[in-house]
């Protein structure tokens, strides 16, 4: 009589403990290489106090001043800083006096601070605006 089973050992249980236990460690190998670097976010004002060192990934919100081709001001009350915006795409709301999030690596050269965009965010405006009447 012939068996209807498609091998003729089952697994022992530690086989199938041991298969579990490698599926686990390729699940955390994948989730570990894939999860990106999270960054702090902090205001413009923590930024500039030095409390934070060259290499620092960072996510700083401010408005957008002084807006050139490779680089903005970021200002937020009476403390600023310098934005590379050279390596990013700008979104089409990109503008003066418009709130932004950066999220980027703080570079100090020369004693001089400034944040290396390596993404942007626009603040969306009907929720920074008065409603009008």
């Amino acid at each position: 009589m012939e068996s209807d089973r498609r091998t003729k050992v089952p697994w022992s249980s530690w086989s199938k403990g041991l298969l579990a236990f490698l599926v686990l460690i390729a699940t955390g190998i994948v989730v570990f290489t894939t999860v990106d670097e999270q960054s702090m976010y902090v205001s413009v004002e923590e930024v500039v106090s030095g409390d934070y060192q060259d290499g620092a990934n960072l996510q700083v919100h401010g408005t957008i001043t002084d807006l050139k081709i490779n680089d903005c001001i970021m200002v937020d009350g009476n403390y600023s800083l310098r934005v590379d915006i050279s390596s990013i795409i700008l979104p089409d709301t990109f503008a003066e006096d418009k709130g932004a999030t950066f999220t980027g690596i703080l570079r100090v050269v020369d004693g001089e601070m400034y944040l290396e965009a390596v993404k942007v965010q626009m603040g969306c405006p009907s929720k920074y605006q008065p409603a009008e009447e």
